[in-house]
C-alpha cells in the first residue's frame, strides 16, 4: 500500500495572506476615521449659488431663507424674524397665517415675501433645519396663501455659516 504523506513538505501557510488582509483593513479604518473627522469639523459652512436655468426653461429669481422652527433668516442680509409662539399650537390655519403675517410685516423679510408674491418670476428657497421640519406644513401653507413658489431644502442642524451668492 502506498504512503501518501510526505513529512518533508511543510504544507501551505495562510499566515502571510491574513497579515496582508489585516493591514489593508487597518488602513481602510484609518482612512474612514480621517474622512469622518474632517467632515464633522467644528466650522462647517455651505455656499449656495444661483445657476442659470437650462436653455428653453424660464429662469426665476430666488429669495433665500432659512427656517429652524422658531426663526426665519433672510440670506444674504441675515435679517432675522423670530416666532415666539409654536406654530403648531395655534388652533386654526387662519390664526396661524395671521400671526405669521404680524411677525413679518414691516421687516425686510416681509418686503421680500411681498415682492415674491407680486412677481411671478420670483420664488423662495427655504433652507430647513431638522428642528423646523415639524412646522414646515405651516410655512408651506403661508407661502401658498401668498402665491409664492417654495422650494424646501434640508440642511444640517449644526451648519454654522451659510453664504448665498
Amino acid at each position: 500500500m502506498a504512503n501518501l504523506s510526505d513529512h518533508s513538505d511543510e504544507g501551505v501557510s495562510l499566515f502571510p495572506m491574513f497579515n496582508i488582509l489585516a493591514c489593508t483593513l487597518g488602513v481602510m479604518v484609518f482612512i474612514l476615521a480621517t474622512v469622518a473627522t474632517v467632515s464633522l469639523g467644528a466650522d462647517k459652512a455651505v455656499e449656495f449659488t444661483s445657476a442659470a436655468a437650462p436653455n428653453g426653461l424660464q429662469s426665476g429669481v430666488p429669495t433665500w431663507m432659512e427656517w429652524d422652527g422658531t426663526e426665519m433668516v433672510l440670506h444674504p442680509s441675515g435679517v432675522r424674524v423670530r416666532f415666539e409662539r409654536d406654530l403648531r399650537s395655534i388652533p386654526t390655519f387662519e390664526l396661524t397665517y395671521a400671526y405669521m403675517f404680524d411677525q413679518v410685516v414691516g421687516t425686510q423679510l416681509g418686503a421680500q415675501l411681498a415682492a415674491a408674491s407680486l412677481d411671478q418670476s420670483r420664488y423662495v428657497v427655504l433652507l430647513v433645519r431638522p428642528s423646523g421640519f415639524s412646522t414646515l406644513p405651516e410655512i408651506r401653507g403661508y407661502m401658498d396663501l401668498l402665491g409664492i413658489d417654495l422650494v424646501a431644502e434640508p440642511i444640517d442642524q449644526g451648519l454654522r455659516r451659510i453664504q448665498v451668492r
